[in-house]
Order: structure tokens, then C-alpha cells, then sequence
């Protein structure tokens, strides 16, 4: 009995220490803007529900009058027909860390404002012509890179950079050219 009263205490304890953790901090600070903006092909993810038709994704990010926010264009080329669908959405860059936006979707989609989602660039190329992006808690992620067509060895660095990062690429999605 008293084994399994010091268990359920340990376990309470573990799990009271787990929970109470701060979540996990975005890998980059001090992200320069002004060449984080314009446009990106998304190469890889990871398997999400909302994309799952999606073969092709270009991510058009670009600036606004406001210093905190971006505006962005997501079109999706779906699989079984070629068809185009475009997402407009607003990114609101994190006043402690710009690294960390909140993309909130523009338009009928985006319910007063209510249906958005954080995103955290993990990781980008010194010369911004790749970068990893992630949700906070790492379940799903993103590599965009400039060309749509990058070569073999940078789609394999840049998955390799991911599962450095702790991305889970065991079922990574290719997508682009």
C-alpha cells in the first residue's frame, strides 16, 4: 500500500513539474524582417489535416504599414486536380521575440479575428534561403525554402536540421517541385 501511495505521489509530483514547465523557447531571436518577407515554396511538413490534399504551397509574405504585423497569401495547389486555393492571413510579429508570429486568418474564415494560430521560426539560413517554422509545441512544422525546386542535398540538410530541432520527420510530407 504504501508503495503505491509513494508511486501516486511521485507520479502527481512529475506530473505537476511537467505541466508547470515553460514551453519550449523559439530557437531564433533577432530575426531580420526585411528579409524574412517575400516569397517562400514550402518543401516539406509535416502531416496535417488542412494540407493534406496540398502539393504545392507558396507562401507570399509581405510587409504592411504597421512595424508588428505582415500580411500573407498561402496558395495551395491541390493534388487530385491541379485546382489553386488561396488563405490570406495577417501575422502579428511577438513584441519580446519576432521570431514568434501569430497568423490569423483574413476575411469570412477568420471569425472576428478568433481563428489563428501561433508559428515560431526555429531555424533559417544564414542567407534566409530556407527556414523551419513550428508550432510552439513542435507538432507540426514547416520547411519553406526561396526555390521551389531545391536541390536533393538541401532538402536532406534541411530535414536533417529539423530533426536536430526535435521535429518529428519520421512521416515528413515532400511537397514543391
Amino acid at each position: 500500500m504504501r508503495h503505491a501511495l509513494a508511486a501516486a505521489a511521485a507520479l502527481t509530483l512529475t506530473l505537476t513539474l511537467t505541466l508547470a514547465a515553460p514551453a519550449a523557447r523559439a530557437q531564433v531571436s533577432g530575426l531580420d524582417l526585411n528579409r524574412f518577407d517575400g516569397t517562400w515554396f514550402e518543401i516539406a511538413r509535416s502531416p496535417n489535416d488542412v494540407q493534406k490534399d496540398c502539393s504545392r504551397a507558396q507562401i507570399d509574405f509581405t510587409a504592411t504599414n504597421r512595424a508588428d504585423r505582415y500580411g500573407l497569401t498561402v496558395t495551395c495547389t491541390r493534388r487530385a486536380d491541379g485546382r489553386n486555393e488561396t488563405l490570406r492571413a495577417t501575422a502579428r510579429i511577438d513584441a519580446d521575440n519576432n521570431a514568434k508570429f501569430r497568423f490569423t486568418l483574413r476575411g469570412a474564415l477568420s471569425f472576428g479575428g478568433l481563428a489563428g494560430q501561433n508559428y515560431w521560426v526555429y531555424a533559417h539560413a544564414p542567407d534566409y534561403s530556407w527556414a523551419i517554422l513550428a508550432l510552439p509545441n513542435k507538432s507540426d512544422w514547416w520547411i519553406w525554402h526561396r526555390s521551389q525546386s531545391p536541390s536533393a542535398a538541401v532538402r536532406s540538410q534541411t530535414l536533417a536540421r529539423a530533426r536536430q530541432l526535435g521535429l518529428d520527420t519520421s512521416r515528413v510530407v515532400t511537397t514543391g517541385g
